[in-house]
């Protein structure tokens, strides 16, 4: 099961690198090789985790976490304040790119998540003492608005905002042999499944 699920997440995280790369090509965005695979395993990480966003009782987005996260890394030593650093990037790189219509309705808007995102990917370039890290970190800093650009587009495409169980839809998928499984997993790009074994239905 373990390989079954592995392969899942292979075929998911080529499914977001190439959508990425031909968003990239027809809205004419370069990027690095290694830009390109971080973003798809950061919305890797979102969908496999409830938990990337912090959120209330009601399950509600938690409004003050940039400024949490700010206040770790005033407090925090070097590593700390690389890891705070990499998550205020990557959380404003989501909310920008996945989560633009809920900014626009509150006081605090794009341009706000903008700004502190590409800061935040800029200070860490600065800090990062590996030369591949500190180029991959300074191009998401330059080019944060296109990329959040780039995940919007996706967004409206694959709908990734709302399908964050696309993962538990492809294990569940593996546990059924569903044909309204299969249908919707291959809405979303996941079209070569692997055959199930029937000793694994229930």
């Amino acid at each position: 099961m373990d390989e079954l699920k592995a392969t899942g997440v292979a075929e998911a995280r080529d499914y977001f690198t190439c959508q990425l790369k031909e968003l990239m090509e027809k809205r004419q965005v370069a990027a690095k090789e290694y830009s390109v695979i971080y973003i798809a395993d950061l919305l890797l990480r979102y969908m496999e985790s409830e938990k990337f966003f912090v959120r209330d009782s009601e399950n509600k987005l938690h409004h003050n976490i940039l400024a949490d996260l700010y206040a770790e890394f005033i407090q925090g030593n070097e590593e700390t304040k690389r890891m705070t650093l990499r998550r205020l990037g990557d959380i404003c790189l989501l909310m920008t790119g996945l989560f633009a219509d809920y900014l626009n309705r509150k006081l605090v808007d794009l341009d706000y998540y903008f700004g502190m995102g590409g800061t935040a990917y800029q200070q860490l370039a600065h800090l990062e003492l590996n030369k591949t890290k500190r180029s991959l970190f300074a191009e998401l800093s330059v080019k944060f608005k296109p990329f959040s650009n780039l995940l919007n587009e996706m967004n409206d495409r694959s709908n990734i905002q709302s399908n964050t169980d696309l993962l538990r839809l492809y294990e569940k998928w593996l546990l059924t042999g569903s044909d309204h499984l299969r249908e919707l997993l291959a809405q979303n790009g996941l079209t070569s499944l692997i055959p199930v074994d029937p000793k694994v239905r229930h």
